[in-house]
């Protein structure tokens, strides 16, 4: 189940479980608030309830309020990796069900895979089996990525750095693409056009970036500058995303709230939070 060829630090793996574990499980509750409420699908919201009890249940185990970390993150192989599985697992099964109309949901199938690539990433990154490219969705094939902590991102070698940044840019810029797709889908019809109009213009710029990095990994040269336009785009995405989730608690919004959960704003904002940091880390002289 392990990749033999990570040894990563246990301090970098248990950041990476620190931020993904409760996004994992948002995931999975998101799925639970999403499926159509009929008896029919009533085993399959237990089964995401359960799971997501599940990854709840272990992050506490790990990481107790106001205490180190325990002994059951010491061997994340044991622990979390095979958790994270099938987790990946399950959201694949709701994708391919979403998608065929077997399981119906408000959750958009493309949504669904959205939530498995950014599992599939974290399960490479903890030690798992490495994606390739076209699993996570972004340019390169069946080229697997080179999955490295964020926290060792400055100590690669300087070829590997380069592509390993520009490979988290593309993920990231296609991650907020779908993002900003969401926020615009999920905004009131004739209430809350001047959100959507917002949310599609940095569907446009996180798709634009995506592209710009491809061409500088193309050309070997040029990260400083991608770096410095991807954090100012996403300095200006989180503004956007402080905005939506204040109004929306506050029901301070055209129409008080959105079509989304205020929660779900707060999950693109800390994933947004944790790409900036890794950009910074990955650029620390």
């Amino acid at each position: 189940m392990q990749n033999e060829n990570n040894c990563f630090p246990l301090n970098a793996v248990l950041d990476e479980i620190s931020v993904w574990m409760p996004i994992l499980s948002e995931h999975l509750k998101f799925h639970r608030g999403g499926i159509d409420p009929s008896i029919n699908q009533d085993c399959i919201f237990k089964n995401l309830d359960f799971s997501a009890r599940q990854i709840d249940h272990l992050y506490n185990m790990i990481f107790p309020t106001g205490a180190a970390p325990t002994e059951m993150g010491m061997d994340p192989s044991k622990t979390v990796l095979p958790q994270a599985i099938a987790v990946s697992d399950i959201k694949k099964f709701m994708y391919q069900g979403i998608k065929s109309c077997e399981i119906l949901s408000i959750i958009p199938s493309e949504l669904a895979d959205h939530m498995r690539r950014e599992t599939d990433r974290f399960i490479g990154i903890i030690g798992g089996p490495k994606p390739t490219r076209k699993d996570l969705g972004i340019p390169g094939g069946d080229k697997k990525v080179l999955s490295v902590p964020r926290m060792l991102l400055a100590t690669l070698p300087a070829k590997e750095k380069f592509t390993a940044v520009v490979e988290e840019i593309m993920f990231f810029s296609h991650i907020n693409e779908e993002h900003s797709h969401h926020i615009a889908m999920t905004s009131k019809p004739g209430i809350q056009e001047k959100i959507a109009r917002k949310a599609k213009e940095f569907e446009k710029q996180f798709h634009e970036n995506l592209e710009k990095a491809k061409a500088i990994e193309g050309r070997g040269k040029g990260l400083d500058r991608l770096v410095e336009d991807t954090l100012k785009l996403m300095k200006e995405f989180k503004d956007f995303g402080l905005t939506l989730l204040k109004g929306a608690k506050d029901c301070a919004l055209p129409g008080e709230q959105t079509n989304a959960w205020p929660l779900m704003d707060d999950h693109i904002l800390r994933e947004g939070n944790y790409f900036v940091e890794l950009l910074q880390m990955a650029m620390k002289k």
